[in-house]
């Protein structure tokens, strides 16, 4: 009996094959079925799954080694002025020349990893919103952390020292440093930020700044660099003009 149920098991899905209405075509002219098509049949259990020989498997994986290989050959581990200067550079272009794979989508954001590593970093992301009221994207990257208040805020206070000694480097070769006051952290506090911005008169700049924080956080603190392009209060929720840097 089994035999003959596997025989008329064959002859269904033979037609179906042929049978199966693809995009752009009628339902029931004839044609292979798509890729999409096939997938569904698969995960139904009507087909059984492509089966790859030990050469074609050797060949999937080689080629997704090759990609990743690519993917990884892009990143650059900078120190941090080199680093913030290419950072602020890209933000005339909303950060897309130092985005990488998408890493995570989620509501009205998605991260990507950022080309642009810190040595000794957890993470180098690029976060890009796209709300009805805000598109522009910004850079992160998580330094430090550590159950200890002391040994944090000491990474804190020495990446502000480095922070104020970075710059953002002009075609025309004239240098931009940073310029921020230091805000002291203190354990009782939750968060601590200080903030440095460029003094300069080019609007591509004007909200762009650096932010230097320590967040308790599930029993660590933790040192993350942040640099946003922040609107104006009066710029958001239809009160001025939104500029849509997509």
């Amino acid at each position: 009996m089994k035999p003959i149920m596997t025989l008329i098991a064959a002859v269904a899905i033979s037609p179906m094959a042929w049978s199966q209405p693809t995009p752009g075509r009628p339902a029931g002219a004839g044609g292979p079925l798509t890729h999409e098509d096939s997938l569904v049949l698969v995960e139904a259990g009507v087909v059984p799954a492509p089966h790859y020989s030990r050469a074609d498997s050797l060949a999937i994986t080689d080629s997704l080694v090759r990609v990743d290989s690519i993917l990884h050959s892009r990143i650059r581990t900078l120190p941090l002025p080199s680093a913030v200067d290419a950072v602020l550079k890209d933000f005339p272009n909303n950060l897309r020349n130092i985005s990488g794979e998408l890493v995570m989508a989620q509501g009205e954001f998605e991260n990507y990893a950022s080309i642009v590593q810190l040595p000794g970093s957890e993470e180098c992301v690029v976060t890009r919103y796209h709300s009805a009221d805000d598109t522009t994207a910004s850079w992160q990257a998580k330094m430090y952390s550590s159950d200890e208040f002391d040994k944090a805020s000491k990474k804190y206070k020495d990446l502000f020292r480095q922070l104020k000694a970075c710059y953002l480097k002009l075609v025309d070769g004239s240098i931009i440093y940073l310029n921020g006051d230091w805000e002291p952290a203190k354990e009782s506090s939750a968060f601590t930020t200080s903030t440095l911005r460029l003094t300069t008169g080019d609007w591509r700049y004007r909200d762009v700044k650096v932010e230097l924080e320590l967040v308790y956080r599930l029993a660590d603190w933790a040192v993350n660099i942040n640099i946003v392009s922040k609107k104006r209060d009066d710029e958001v929720g239809g009160k001025g003009v939104i500029v849509d840097n997509q």
